[in-house]
C-alpha cells in the first residue's frame, strides 16, 4: 500500500469539518506537525486550546489514509491541484503575506510570480459606462503582459476579466469564496471554464464548498495579495471592493481608482480613496508607469494604422495578437478559424511585417 507523503496529511488537515483557520493554527502549534495530528490520541488533542469534544470525534473519524488517499485522487481526476504554503508551487507573493491562507485548492494554472499582476475590483450593479471601463482595462492590461486577478463576480470583476480573455494569451485568476469546483454566481460559467484554460480558478476553500457570504470578505486578502496593484471601478460607499482596497494597503500594494462624478453614489468610495492618497487613473499607462512598466504608446495606434490594409480574417487573426506571444493552438481558439487556418493568416501577416513568430508556433505582435 502507498504511504501517505506530507502533501495529503495537509490537504486532509484542510478539508476537516469544524477545523478552521484558529483551531487549525492552534493545533499545529501545539502538536508541532499535521502528520502529529493526524496520529494523536484524544487525550493529547484536547490539551490543545479551543479543540472541543465534537473536534476530537471529527479528527478521529476522518483519519482514515485509505480514504484521505482516495478523496485526493478522485479531486485530481476532476482537474483540481493542490498546493500549500512553504510547497514549491506555492505563490510566492502569498508567502510573506500575514493571514496568508494555509493552503490553496486551484484549476487551471497559478499566477506567474515572475510577470506584473493587477487586481481589478468594483460595482456588482455596474453602470454601462463602467462595464465598458473595466473591459477595456482588462483587455489593456493582458494586452501589455500583465496578468489580472479578480473574483468573478457579476459587475466590474466579471466585465475585466473577460476583457482578458479576448486577447490570445491574456491571463486572469478567479479566487472564488467557495469550492474551486463550483461556479458562483453560475451565469458566469463561461468565462468560468474559459478561465482554466489560460490562467486560473483558485480557492482556500476545499472542494464542494459552497458560497457563503463570510467567505466572500475572507477571499479579498487573497485578490490583493496575488497582485502587484489593485485597480477600483466604481466602488460606493459601502463597496465590498473597498475590503480588497484596505488589504491591498495593509499589503503595501499600488491603490489605482477610475475616478467618477462627485454626486454619483456609484464612485462616492472610490473617491475617497482618491482623497485619501490613492492613484487617480484614466488609462492603462498610468498604471504601468506606477508599476515601473515600459508602456509602448504606439501599439494601439499602430493597430488602427494597419487594420484597414488587412483582409477580414487578418483583422480577427491581428486583434487577437499582443506582445505577448501566445500559441498557435491559443490564437486558433480565441478566433474559431482553425488551426490550420490561421496559420496560414499569421504567415501572411508575417509577410506582411505586423506579426512576428517568437518561438515554435507562438506569435505576436511586431515591434
Amino acid at each position: 500500500m502507498v504511504e501517505m507523503e506530507h502533501i495529503h496529511y495537509v490537504y486532509w488537515l484542510s478539508c476537516l469539518r469544524g477545523i478552521g483557520k484558529v483551531k487549525r493554527n492552534s493545533l499545529l502549534g501545539f502538536m508541532g506537525s499535521e502528520e502529529e495530528i493526524f496520529n494523536a490520541s484524544g487525550e493529547m488533542l484536547s490539551k490543545a486550546d479551543r479543540i472541543t469534544g465534537k473536534d476530537i470525534y471529527n479528527i478521529m473519524e476522518e483519519r482514515d489514509e485509505a480514504k484521505v488517499m482516495e478523496d485526493y485522487a478522485i479531486m485530481e481526476s476532476k482537474g483540481i491541484k493542490f498546493t500549500y504554503k512553504g510547497h514549491y508551487t506555492y505563490p510566492g507573493r502569498l508567502e510573506g503575506l500575514y493571514d496568508a491562507p494555509y493552503s490553496l485548492f486551484y484549476k487551471g494554472v497559478l499566477p506567474d510570480n515572475s510577470k506584473k499582476c493587477v487586481a481589478v475590483v468594483g460595482a456588482r450593479n455596474v453602470s454601462y459606462q463602467g462595464s465598458v471601463v473595466a473591459s477595456r482595462m482588462g483587455r489593456q492590461l493582458a494586452e501589455n503582459g500583465i496578468q489580472v486577478v479578480s473574483g468573478l463576480a457579476r459587475g466590474v470583476d466579471v466585465c475585466a476579466q473577460r476583457g482578458t480573455l479576448q486577447i490570445s494569451g491574456g491571463r486572469t485568476f478567479a479566487v472564488m469564496g467557495c469550492g474551486a469546483d463550483i461556479c458562483y454566481p453560475r451565469q458566469n460559467i463561461e468565462e468560468y471554464m474559459l478561465i482554466q484554460k489560460s490562467g486560473g480558478i483558485i480557492s482556500e476553500y476545499p472542494p464542494g464548498m459552497p458560497p457563503v457570504a463570510g467567505n466572500f470578505p475572507m477571499r479579498n486578502r487573497i485578490i490583493s495579495g496575488l497582485s502587484d496593484g489593485i485597480l477600483v471601478i466604481e466602488a460606493g460607499e459601502k463597496s465590498g471592493s473597498l475590503i480588497t482596497a484596505e488589504a491591498g494597503i495593509e499589503q503595501g500594494k499600488d491603490i489605482f481608482v477610475v475616478p467618477g462624478e462627485i454626486g454619483n453614489k456609484l464612485y462616492y468610495g472610490s473617491n475617497e480613496l482618491i482623497k485619501n492618497g490613492a492613484a487617480l487613473v484614466t488609462n492603462v499607462r498610468d498604471i504601468m508607469d506606477a508599476l515601473g512598466m515600459f508602456y509602448d504608446c504606439s501599439t494601439e495606434g499602430r493597430k488602427k494604422k494597419i487594420d484597414v490594409v488587412l483582409e477580414r480574417t487578418e483583422k480577427i487573426v491581428y486583434a487577437s495578437l499582443s506582445l505577448e506571444p501566445a500559441h498557435i493552438s491559443e490564437i486558433a481558439l480565441k478566433t474559431g478559424l482553425g488551426i490550420q487556418h490561421t496559420m496560414e493568416i499569421l504567415t501572411g501577416l508575417e509577410l506582411k511585417h505586423v506579426a512576428v513568430m517568437a518561438g515554435n508556433n507562438y506569435f505576436a505582435l511586431k515591434i
